[in-house]
């Protein structure tokens, strides 16, 4: 067990555990087949948080100054990388935890595709952890980079975004378009239509109306299938979804969501979208997010959508995409910072606000130190052996699926 945990993860683990209740032999052989496959999370995070004193001291700078609310959490935000950069106890939790994942692959998302100067800020800090932590990760372009980098035994990165870069005058198509041969160029390989709100291409999940695609949103869907990027639809409306994928010539994704049989919520997807995602030979990644499960919100609930996904669609086209990170400790200063209360500024952003269908996490820990905690992926897989999947079934689950959609997305340049 501490090949795969820290110290002070013990608590997730065991919590796990009891959960789980695998046999002696359950458990060794899940450990044992965890170490043997290759294991993407299909939508995740790189480790975090490095809330350091130097951080700390920047945050109180800033403010101290009367910067702006929203200048104060922008800054910040890029300032973060910086220390993670910088600060050598981050860097060593940073690789332990990478390694003690087992994963050989990870679907990272590096840009919320609210403004193309917004996400270059934000893929710049991106590039500069590749740089830091070059002999961890790699940024991999197709399915034969993340082989080749998985035998140099680093774990493969592909960038995603959570939303195009069609934010412009909308006068010329090819003008807004072309910004998704930039991204292209730039690493990313899979692509969010909308998330939660509605935009220029689709309705997201969390409107209240059920439009299906724009116009432009067919001729985004066609340059995607062109440029080799994955339709991704987890935050996307049901019609806009299901008129993806008849729209797209090549397999498309929802790689973070759940199954709405099992909670009814806006996030995740009713049988008729996750048939329809299938069809087009694509995939669903199922998350381990508190309050987006139900039940428990722990990791048997987890365990139960994605066993009603896989009956339901069948386990070529069912995988993990935790959308969940590992997140280091706070320094003690981390305390002393205090925002702007009274500000009209809020950090929850409107496309981030869902009204309906809200969620209390039964549990709210779980996502962060208890069963869903991101360093017991390991011990997602023992629960895979627990519900019975072969060792075929978990092996397409935790990879191979996603290494067949990837390459069916695949284009020459």
């Amino acid at each position: 067990m501490n090949d795969f945990i820290f110290e002070r993860q013990k608590i997730a683990w065991e919590k796990a555990l009891s959960l789980l209740k695998p046999s002696a032999a359950q458990l060794e052989h899940g450990l044992e087949l965890h170490r043997e496959l290759f294991v993407t999370d299909h939508f995740g995070f790189l480790p975090s948080v490095c809330y350091n004193k130097k951080f700390v001291d920047k945050w109180n700078e800033l403010k101290a100054g009367n910067i702006g609310a929203r200048e104060l959490s922008e800054r910040m935000t890029y300032f973060y990388y910086d220390c993670c950069c910088s600060d050598e106890k981050y860097q060593d939790v940073f690789r332990r935890a990478m390694r003690n994942s087992g994963l050989n692959c990870m679907i990272h998302t590096v840009a919320e595709g609210k403004s193309r100067e917004e996400d270059i800020k934000r893929m710049s800090c991106n590039l500069m952890l590749f740089r830091k932590f070059r002999d961890t990760i790699v940024q991999a372009g197709n399915a034969d980079d993340i082989l080749k980098i998985n035998a140099e035994g680093k774990v493969a990165i592909l960038w995603s975004v959570n939303g195009p870069p069609i934010v412009g005058e909308l006068q010329d198509p090819d003008q807004e378009l072309n910004w998704v041969d930039v991204w292209r160029r730039i690493g990313v390989r899979l692509m969010h239509l909308t998330y939660n709100r509605r935009n220029f291409i689709a309705d997201g999940c969390g409107e209240p109306a059920n439009a299906g695609l724009s116009e432009l949103g067919r001729e985004l869907i066609a340059k995607l299938n062109e440029c080799g990027i994955i339709v991704d639809v987890p935050h996307t409306g049901k019609q806009s979804c299901i008129e993806a994928a008849k729209a797209s010539t090549k397999p498309i994704m929802a790689s973070h969501t759940a199954a709405k049989a099992l909670f009814d919520y806006i996030r995740c997807k009713d049988d008729e979208t996750l048939k329809a995602i299938a069809d087009t030979g694509g995939m669903v990644g199922v998350y381990s997010f508190v309050g987006m499960l139900g039940g428990n919100d722990d990791i048997n609930a987890m365990l139960d959508h994605i066993e009603y996904i896989a009956k339901t669609i069948g386990v070529d086209h069912v995988g993990i995409g935790t959308d969940n990170r590992f997140s280091a400790e706070q320094c003690p200063e981390y305390s002393t910072i205090s925002g702007y209360p009274n500000a009209r500024f809020n950090p929850h952003k409107w496309w981030g606000i869902w009204k309906k269908n809200p969620h209390t996490p039964k549990n709210p820990l779980e996502s962060s130190s208890g069963s869903l905690a991101w360093s017991n992926w390991p011990l997602f897989t023992v629960g895979l052996v627990c519900r019975g999947f072969s060792d075929e079934d978990i092996a397409k689950m935790h990879g191979r699926n996603f290494l067949r959609v990837l390459r069916a997305n695949e284009c020459e340049s």
